[in-house]
């Protein structure tokens, strides 16, 4: 069997954490970018084969699969910011959805014989009561989630009516040393490095909201266990909810300090159409897949990894 693996859009962080777990696991893994691959080795260790690519050219896409021909593609290429979706709603659109429709169609035109796995996401199901699985309603509240709901149903449709072998990866909040700094963990790991270095406040918006706050390296090797069974749709998350205001707790108790004296709350952070409680019925498709999952790294260890992560390298 080839070992040869496609991660599409690479360079965020999920493709990160899984292109270098391949790596280890002796995978040739081949990162399809489209910034500049002289400043992206050192994030592989100079072990991934980097590739410019433009998801919107079918020739492209044939090429790189023929240079690759890989038994599995990730497509993680897509803006994937809610709330910059509401001003990119185009750009949100045509990355999520119609890059991803142009590989399959590619995949199926050519009979590549492939596994085809779409990292789809818990936005889609907007404001739910109650625990969310597989066949829970999909509302979304906002363009990226609706973008993930119609790519969704393509990525499923292309499994039912041609048989391709496609997964939908329904992930939840997933954090990792990666992430970009501009989300809220990273904020608040960063507020309380401020706080404790030069006694600087920082400003939140609503810290009622509760996740399930998941480690990127455990998201991902859960991942390719699911894969290994049949095509399907599935739940990537570990049931364990934290809300913000603990997460920042942890983050202010790492140096002993006081978060009250050092977090300001902003209407103006309040993010429109926010999500109070997110929660998922992960359990049910571990139970159908005979799966099992150890989290590890969550809540309290998470922070703790970043703030860690953030010190060592002085940011």
């Amino acid at each position: 069997m080839s070992k040869n693996v496609i991660i599409i859009g690479g360079t965020g962080h999920l493709g990160i954490s899984l292109g270098n777990y391949l790596i280890k696991k002796n995978f040739n893994v081949f990162i399809t970018t489209r910034r500049k691959k002289n400043k992206l080795n050192k994030l592989f260790n100079h072990n991934a084969n980097l590739y410019t690519l433009n998801i919107y050219n079918k020739i492209q896409i044939k090429r790189i699969l023929h240079i690759a021909k890989p038994f599995l593609v990730f497509y993680f290429a897509g803006q994937s910011l809610p709330d910059k979706s509401f001003k990119k709603k185009y750009e949100t659109y045509k990355s999520n959805v119609i890059g991803c429709k142009n590989f399959l169609d590619i995949i199926k035109k050519y009979n590549i014989k492939c596994k085809f796995i779409y990292p789809a996401s818990s936005e889609m199901y907007g404001k739910i009561k109650g625990k969310i699985n597989i066949k829970t309603k999909k509302n979304p509240v906002n363009p990226y989630g609706e973008s993930k709901v119609i790519a969704f149903n393509i990525v499923k449709n292309f499994r039912e009516k041609y048989n391709l072998e496609t997964y939908n990866a329904i992930i939840f909040n997933t954090e990792s040393i990666y992430r970009k700094k501009n989300h809220l963990l990273p904020k608040i790991c960063l507020a309380a490095i401020k706080a404790k270095k030069f006694n600087k406040k920082t400003s939140f918006g609503n810290l009622n909201i509760s996740r399930e706050w998941n480690w990127a390296d455990e998201q991902m090797k859960l991942l390719l266990k699911f894969i290994k069974r049949k095509p399907q749709d599935f739940i990537l998350s570990n049931g364990k909810s934290f809300s913000a205001l603990e997460m920042i707790n942890f983050a202010f108790k790492y140096f002993n300090l006081d978060y009250r004296n050092f977090v300001n709350i902003e209407k103006k952070y309040f993010r429109k159409n926010d999500i109070n409680i997110k929660i998922s019925d992960y359990k049910n498709c571990l139970k159908r897949n005979k799966l099992k999952r150890k989290s590890i790294i969550y809540g309290k260890k998470i922070i703790y990894e970043l703030i860690n992560f953030y010190q060592r390298n002085k940011i």
